[in-house]
């Protein structure tokens, strides 16, 4: 199942004709190809069309990726890497603790409200039985890495004495990470499950305060 897009989609995002280096040819593929994945699938999306919205020949796409397998590959660990680089970018090992679990709440949960592309290549991914993610080692190192900056920010928190000493942080990185994720991939049947608006933004801002709040409680000394 995927997220129609709120805003325009590949079909209207036809890259104009350029001229360009080797690196920007290779950005546009990979931006088309995210839209592409991301609406149609791995089965439903065809080389021939991400060549044609990107503006380059199936002879240009082939001689960058050699086949549809290795471009969907690099699109997901675009996406993958566009977000762990972003949460690396927060810089939230220089915060208290307790912000820095905040901020990166936030950031969590906004960034998969903003991009729905991501929400949906994922979850065709596990319809795929992760057949091509595991393909790529870059995606369990990037998220290695951001469960080691977790851990040691918990760490410090557990040191001041304003979190529990029982906390596992790979628990609670999965746990942070599905109650940012479920509003989005399930937006639709829940809205209509619970009569509510789940894409509306005050019902957003009111479900990203209840997740800050919860978990920080959650790691809280009692």
């Amino acid at each position: 199942m995927t997220l129609p897009e709120k805003e325009e989609t590949s079909k209207t995002r036809k890259i104009p004709a350029k001229s360009r280096n080797s690196a920007r040819t290779k950005e546009d593929i990979i931006q088309v190809a995210i839209q592409e994945f991301s609406e149609k699938g791995f089965l439903g999306a065809r080389v021939e069309s991400i060549a044609k919205l990107a503006n380059v020949n199936m002879r240009m796409i082939y001689h960058y990726y050699e086949s549809k397998e290795k471009l969907y590959i690099s699109t997901l660990e675009r996406v993958y890497r566009d977000v762990r680089e972003s949460e690396l970018n927060l810089q939230i090992e220089d915060m208290r603790p307790e912000l820095a679990i905040r901020t990166l709440i936030r950031f969590t949960f906004d960034h998969f409200q903003k991009h729905p592309e991501l929400i949906n290549l994922v979850m065709g991914e596990n319809l795929l039985r992760a057949k091509y993610v595991k393909q790529s080692d870059l995606v369990p190192t990037m998220s290695e890495r951001l469960q080691g900056l977790i851990g040691m920010i918990l760490d410090r928190g557990k040191e001041s004495g304003n979190f529990r000493k029982d906390i596992d942080a790979g628990q609670f990185w999965f746990t942070l990470f599905s109650l940012c994720w479920v509003p989005v991939s399930n937006m639709h049947t829940m809205s209509w499950s619970l009569q509510c608006d789940l894409s509306n933004n005050e019902w957003k801002e009111k479900r990203k305060i209840h997740i800050e709040d919860m978990l920080l409680h959650y790691l809280s000394v009692f």
